[in-house]
This record gives C-alpha cells, structure tokens and sequence, in this order.
C-alpha cells in the first residue's frame, strides 16, 4: 500500500510537470502574437488594395485578437487540467496512506487507466491492489 502511495505521489509530480511544455508554448505563441501580428494581420487579409474585412464582417486585426483569446483560453485551460489532476492524484495518495476514501481511489484507478503509459500501469496496479478483501478490511469495509 505504502508503494502504492508513492506511486501516486510521483504521478501527481508528472502531471504537474505536464504543464510546463504547455505554458511554454503558450508564452511562445503570445510572444509571436504580439512581434508578428501586423504581418499576420496581413496575411488575414488586410493588403492594400483590398476591402479590410472578411466575408463575416470582421477587421482582421479582430480576428487576431480573437485568435489570440483562442490560444490564451485553451492554454490556461489545460494548464488548470494539469494542476487540478495533480491535486486529484496527490489526494488520493494521501488517502491511501490514511486508508480511507476507498470508492474514490478505486474509481481513480479507473481514470488513471486514460493517463497512458505510466498512469495505465499504476491505475491497473490499484485496482488490483483495493479490489483485495484483506485490503478492503484496512479501508474498514465489510
């Protein structure tokens, strides 16, 4: 069980760290945004000797910013799923140090199944290992 927890420990760790890569580009892409984005603007469809407007109404300087509000959004948005999933994994190894919570650890080890390749295996490991009676007893079930 000890084993176990840890596993969860450093798999919380690795989902976290998996959203740095994400940050990164996400800052990256800002900073392209921000040096480029007259010329992208351009490519848009604002060029001299064309009408400053796209078929849906919008200047392309609009466009820009709501495509930059696009790539801010998602990444914000998957830097969260990393903090919120790590959170997630480190609580259900403190509760499996503390043997309690049974159903939500199980149905974790469920989740993690989705967490390819590292959380498939500790997911598999921890459906075995709380699908055991003599562990379901450490729980104080049955």
């Amino acid at each position: 069980m000890s084993a176990l927890s840890i596993g969860h420990f450093i798999l919380a760790g690795v989902a976290l760290l998996g959203g740095v890569p994400t940050l990164l580009i996400g800052v990256s892409g800002a900073k392209l945004m921000d040096e480029f984005g007259s010329d992208l603007s351009m490519v848009m469809g604002d060029i001299t000797g064309q009408p400053g407007t796209d078929p849906f109404g919008g200047s392309p300087d609009a466009m820009l910013q709501d495509f930059n509000t696009l790539i801010i959004s998602v990444v914000v948005t998957m830097v969260l799923l990393a903090v919120v999933s790590a959170i997630h994994l480190a609580v259900v190894g403190v509760q499996i140090r503390k043997r309690r919570w049974w159903t939500f650890c199980y149905l974790t080890g469920w989740g993690e199944c989705l967490m390819f390749p590292f959380g498939t295996v500790l997911g598999i490991f921890t459906i075995i290992v709380l699908s055991r009676p003599s562990v379901k007893q450490l729980f104080g079930l049955h």
